[in-house]
């Protein structure tokens, strides 16, 4: 087992091929901090190895990719995001770029410490999540819920199997510039409704007028709690509802799956969300209803 990636002296990520070989490199390792050797001989592949010679650590993807995305946004300095939740948008495509004054890392809050503490030119703040494979909770919502700073999460998900390189130029693009991996947490769309209330039907909604499209939401969503787990349903405008799970449940999954298959529907990969077509939205609903903790 080989090490191709370690920590430069300023904490940044680095290749083997780029760096300097032996010591002179000044890297530690990412998983126990011990300094390590820029192997770079004409017989054997090039490799990082601990200076006091013991085992090469074994050092996952996961906590690459996690480590990386942070390191980018940090230097970067700026993101690029969907609209902000209660801004419509000019089109479907519309995003912006956001500037950032200064980043900072795991800065504790109220219960929790976000990944990135973004402070922004207006002297407001943005909490940035990185998602891999672990996802904001219900609990950590709730705290975030409390503080009201603005929060975003990056879902990195899917590059977990990509075979670019960690780092590289490739990864660097996708984690600024991708939107569609980008989920505002806070704030929401439409507020909650209390878990006693009664929830519309379909044919209660208001329908769209294209005149007051600004005034107008792109749709009305409803929260449930399924298995444990926060679950969006949005009623579109076109009738559809689309249900997605905040957390990767297996479980959920199976289940919206199932529905799908027995109602009608499709699974959007951009959003990662069951859409179900409008003949169905209202047995959804009920069955979300029925099923909600």
């Amino acid at each position: 087992m080989s090490m191709f990636v370690a920590l430069d002296q300023n904490d940044r990520l680095i290749s083997i091929k780029n760096a300097q070989r032996g010591l002179a490199c000044a890297c530690t390792c990412v998983s126990c901090g011990e300094a390590v050797i820029a192997r770079k001989g004409p017989l054997r592949e090039h490799h990082f190895a601990h200076h006091s010679n013991k085992e090469s650590c074994f050092i996952q993807r996961e906590t690459l990719l996690h480590l990386y995305g942070k390191q980018v946004i940090r230097d970067e300095l700026g993101l690029q995001l969907p609209p902000m939740p209660g801004v419509f948008p000019k089109s479907e495509d519309s995003t912006s770029w956001l500037d950032f004054a200064a980043v900072q890392e795991e800065v504790p809050q109220a219960g929790f410490q976000p990944d990135l503490v973004a402070y922004l030119r207006d002297g407001s703040q943005l909490f940035i999540e990185i998602a891999v494979t672990s996802f904001i909770d219900e609990e950590k919502l709730t705290r975030i819920q409390a503080v009201g700073i603005k929060t975003v999460e990056v879902d990195l998900s899917d590059m977990l199997f990509s075979r670019h390189c960690i780092p590289s130029e490739e990864l660097k693009s996708q984690i600024l510039q991708r939107t569609d991996i980008k989920t505002w947490i806070y704030p929401d769309y439409i507020p909650s409704p209390a878990p006693d209330s009664v929830m519309p039907e379909l044919s209660e909604l208001e329908p769209f007028i294209p005149e007051r499209a600004e005034q107008v939401p792109a749709y009305i969503e409803h929260r449930f709690s399924l298995m444990g787990m926060w679950v969006s349903a949005r009623v579109l405008q076109s009738g559809s509802v689309a249900v997605r799970s905040w957390s990767y449940n297996p479980n959920l999954a199976v289940l919206f799956k199932s529905w799908r298959s027995e109602l009608g529907g499709e699974y959007n990969p951009k959003y990662k969300s069951w859409v179900y077509y409008p003949h169905a939205s209202p047995e959804v609903l009920a069955r979300l209803r029925q099923l909600h903790e």
